[in-house]
């Protein structure tokens, strides 16, 4: 009977020790998984100057996905979509770069400086089946279900393709300093991750555009993406969205620019510009930060093909006089 009550007490003892200990703390839904391939998805942060930082947590393991399309090597002989011929612009598709005066030139020099060292100057009007501008999460898809933009695939597929709803759309021609004439802008509301707009950069082709490039911003969010992969471009930028042409309205504002090259996997870049200024070395998956006052409250995450490069540095060429090398004093 002693022997009972010592064992008694002893489970008294024990239970009131764990009634004591705080409860564990709720695993919370992650915030970013399910949309992929900028670095949202796993891991924790590493930026630790100031504001509200949100951590993630890698996402469960997910079962591959039937039928996955692959990203294939540059120079794989690929047959381009069905009548292509190519990127279609306007006749004089360097015409509207010409007038390179006040901020027009300040957003053409920090576009020379963003893209220098990863083309160089060609007309390149050519199809280019096999370069890649967009593969990862299906917008609205289930969780590991991805897909594969490339470049000029027609504007109705894409959308099908990336979205799982498409919604309402607006459009209007792209105007931005540096771009050739004949593009247009397509802009959708969505729900993807920290992202909240999407926008779908065409050419001019009839009676279906082609896709030349894609945007996707998060208002209301800054987002430093991991570094590496990504690379921190140093300098005083002016220019937050090189497509919707935003630039900062103060010269004490800062903006925090960074380049993932997947030119060899895809024949693409992909360029984050966000406010703020992070430290050079970010860890998995990066950091999402409430904007900082006197910062770009924004987070603009832009795909470019290197097609779409080569054009650029060659409209940078004609109207500014550059050679479109990191040479150029306009690239400084």
């Amino acid at each position: 009977m002693r022997q009972v009550f010592v064992f008694l007490i002893g489970c008294g003892l024990s239970f009131s020790a764990l009634a004591q200990q705080p409860p564990a703390a709720t695993p919370k839904k992650d915030p970013f998984a399910g949309f992929g391939n900028t670095g949202l998805d796993g891991g924790r942060g590493g930026l630790s100057t100031g504001g509200l930082s949100r951590r993630t947590s890698p996402p469960p393991n997910s079962p591959p996905t039937p039928n996955l399309p692959q990203t294939p090597s540059i120079g794989t002989t690929i047959a381009p979509e069905p009548g292509a011929t190519g990127i279609a612009l306007a006749s004089d598709w360097t015409g509207h770069t010409t007038q390179g005066s006040g901020g027009q030139t300040m957003k053409m020099a920090d576009l020379l400086a963003l893209i220098a060292n990863y083309g160089k100057a060609e007309a390149d009007l050519a199809v280019h089946p096999d370069i890649t501008i967009y593969e990862g999460q299906v917008i609205g898809g289930a969780p590991g279900e991805k897909c594969r933009i490339t470049y000029l695939m027609p504007l109705d597929r894409a959308e099908a393709t990336l979205m799982k709803s498409k919604g309402l759309s607006t459009s209007s021609r792209a105007v931005a300093p540096g771009l050739p004439d004949g593009l247009f802008l397509h802009t959708y509301d969505i729900r993807a991750g920290i992202y909240n707009r999407l926008c779908i950069v065409t050419d001019s082709r009839k009676p279906v555009q082609q896709v030349v490039s894609l945007i996707f911003k998060a208002e209301g969010a800054n987002w430093y993406p991991p570094s590496p992969p990504f690379v921190k471009i140093k300098r005083d930028w002016h220019t937050f969205d090189y497509v919707n042409t935003e630039n900062r309205g103060q010269s004490g504002i800062q903006i925090d620019t960074r380049v993932k090259d997947m030119r060899q996997r895809g024949g693409y870049i992909i360029v984050n510009t966000t406010g703020g200024n992070a430290p050079d070395t970010i860890l998995e998956p990066g950091t999402v930060l409430k904007p900082a006052r006197f910062s770009p409250k924004e987070d603009t995450t832009w795909y470019v093909p290197v097609p779409l490069v080569k054009l650029m540095l060659y409209c940078l060429g004609q109207s500014l006089g550059a050679q479109g090398g990191p040479s150029s004093t306009l690239a400084r």
